[in-house]
């Protein structure tokens, strides 16, 4: 994958999350296309890196659990 794919891919992860629209985690890969074992992995890979990601089972769907945000950028 290129890294502006990844990238991109990442900033609608964040679009989602921040908005609290993810929906399950297999509704939630269905809209970014990829499968749900991929998105997962990218959740996982995102905390890994202090993303402060969680999941309400109440309301079906991702969260930051804190005020943080993603900020990328190249200097």
């Amino acid at each position: 994958m290129s890294i502006v794919k990844y990238i991109d891919r990442l900033v609608t992860i964040d679009y989602y999350v921040s908005r609290k629209a993810t929906g399950t985690p297999a509704e939630f890969s269905e809209k970014l296309g990829i499968s749900r074992s991929k998105l997962l992995k990218e959740i996982k890979e995102l905390k890994a890196m202090g993303a402060p990601i969680a999941y309400n089972n109440c309301l079906k769907t991702y969260f930051y659990s804190d005020s943080k945000k993603l900020i990328l950028k190249f200097e």
